[in-house]
């Protein structure tokens, strides 16, 4: 069953008890990489046991789904990483309509997808009347595909990072489990996002999620 058509209670079960599940395989091979190659290693009991016990995983209680923003948890795992992509690029948004020559160009595209560079540069900017402080970032003076990739990931994943910090720490955790440890260790904040802000952010994230990911827009509150 695809993750975007569980039950509320299908998504609750699996996010508390089988964390393997949606785990990225990067927190394993930094601890124990020989745990994915044992057969079916996702759906194996064991191995939801080990990773429950390893980080300390206690039950997230129904409730707090009740809060704000908790709705950003149920997201999968690649629709997720395609929304932190856009999220952090729409950060670029005002500076991407400053590219006409084709090879930055064609790196915008290759990073984002065609359809979502023009989505930034035509509706971007517009998407928030007046944007706050630091919101909008200047592009790198060199466009590399990698690396670009890697820093919109990141700032899109500060951004429901500080959205997320409020609440227990075991839900903040196993959001993180989503993502590449790579990402999460990197060091760096979301200073220009207030708490005062939370809301329109959020607001933002459903803008883009509603235009990068519809098949998954139902989940987010």
């Amino acid at each position: 069953m695809a993750d975007e058509n569980k039950s509320n209670a299908q998504r609750l079960h699996q996010f508390n008890f089988c964390p393997a599940q949606y785990m990225h395989c990067s927190w394993l091979l930094e601890s124990e990489p020989w745990l994915i190659n044992l057969f079916d290693w996702r759906n194996n009991a064991l191995v939801n046991q080990w990773c429950l016990e390893n980080w300390s995983l206690s039950v997230v209680a129904e409730n707090h789904f009740h809060q704000p923003y908790t709705s950003l948890v149920f997201l999968p795992c690649i629709e997720l990483n395609k929304l932190l992509l856009t999220l952090g690029g729409v950060m670029y948004s005002q500076a991407m309509r400053q590219v006409v020559l084709k090879q930055p160009r064609k790196c915008l595209n290759n990073v984002f997808g065609i359809e979502e560079v023009k989505f930034l540069t035509q509706q971007g900017p517009m998407l928030i009347a007046q944007w706050p402080d630091g919101w909008q970032v200047p592009l790198p003076e060199i466009l590399e595909e990698r690396s670009l990739t890697a820093d919109a990931t990141f700032m899109g994943y500060q951004w429901f990072k500080a959205l997320l910090s409020t609440l227990p720490s075991s839900l903040l955790l196993r959001f993180q489990l989503k993502l590449d440890i790579e990402l999460i260790n990197r060091e760096g904040n979301a200073d220009w996002l207030s708490k005062e802000h939370h809301d329109l952010a959020y607001r933002l994230i459903k803008k883009i999620a509603k235009q990068v990911i519809p098949q998954c827009f139902h989940l987010l509150k």
